[in-house]
């Protein structure tokens, strides 16, 4: 059922903007987690969905968020474009030059924003 979740949001995204909400997460033994919420209008009314969660395998700079990301999105041909906004938690990760060089906005020609959520 959750695969049918996914696939239903994944196929509404490819023709809709939206907005996401990232945040990085370390578990226990080091582990770090990114954690991925969408947000969207659909019928007129906004909902809000975990997207995904994956395992940062490298480090948790931005540039190596943002490839987890766009990795997930060409996986599921979901075009960078339909990105509005992006908001984060202010972790320096999330905000800071690193992630800004390789933003959505800059690196794909979406029209995103990043907004800190501080």
């Amino acid at each position: 059922m959750s695969q049918d979740v996914e696939s239903f949001l994944c196929d509404y995204l490819q023709t809709t903007h939206f907005s996401l909400q990232l945040d990085e997460s370390t578990l226990p033994g080091n582990e770090s987690l990114l954690l991925t919420y969408v947000r969207f209008i659909m019928d007129q009314e906004h909902h809000e969905e975990m997207l995904f969660a994956r395992t940062l395998t490298t480090d948790t700079k931005g540039e190596s968020i943002f490839n987890v990301l766009k990795e997930y999105f060409i996986e599921n041909s979901i075009p960078l474009s339909n990105i509005i906004s992006v908001a984060t938690d202010g972790a320096p990760a999330m905000v800071g030059c690193q992630w800004r060089n390789v933003h959505p906005r800059t690196a794909e020609g979406s029209k995103a924003r990043l907004t800190p959520l501080t």
